[in-house]
């Protein structure tokens, strides 16, 4: 395995199975999680099965707001953020020929434009102390 101590990790989507399996590794790893979604309650029972430094950030990532709300959520709980994993994604269950226009702009807004927006936020602090990961999760799905 590896070694994390003193890094801090913000995971979107670690109320989902595949969110929720990075945040357990990587707080294994002995990093500080921010966990993020918009099931709250699943996302504090993961916060005490993790114990110790792990925070709960939750945030629906399907507006601006809630994205800046977010980046404040894990500066407060961790004060910086080493690793963004963007995790979160959104799926309507239509298949392409049914799916609208706002679908589409829905999609893009949570599964992409949210990740680009915390990627914006945090990659310059990254560059600055030359250390930093950021991570995009995608689906075929959407």
């Amino acid at each position: 395995m590896f070694d994390l101590t003193g890094k801090s990790a913000l995971i979107t989507g670690a109320s989902g199975g595949i969110g929720g399996a990075i945040a357990r590794a990587l707080h294994g790893a002995s990093a500080n999680v921010a966990l993020s979604g918009t099931r709250e309650e699943a996302l504090s029972a993961l916060a005490s099965e993790l114990g110790k430094n792990a925070h709960v950030t939750p945030a629906n990532l399907s507006d601006e707001e809630s994205v800046e709300g977010l980046i404040g959520l894990a500066e407060e709980a961790m004060g910086s953020v080493d690793i963004l994993v963007n995790n979160v994604g959104i799926f309507k269950g239509k298949d392409f020929n049914n799916e609208t226009v706002e679908d589409w702009n829905d999609h893009f807004k949570v599964n992409l434009m949210s990740g680009v927006q915390l990627s914006k936020h945090f990659l310059p602090e990254m560059i600055k102390r030359d250390w930093g990961r950021i991570i995009f999760i995608s689906s075929e799905c959407a």
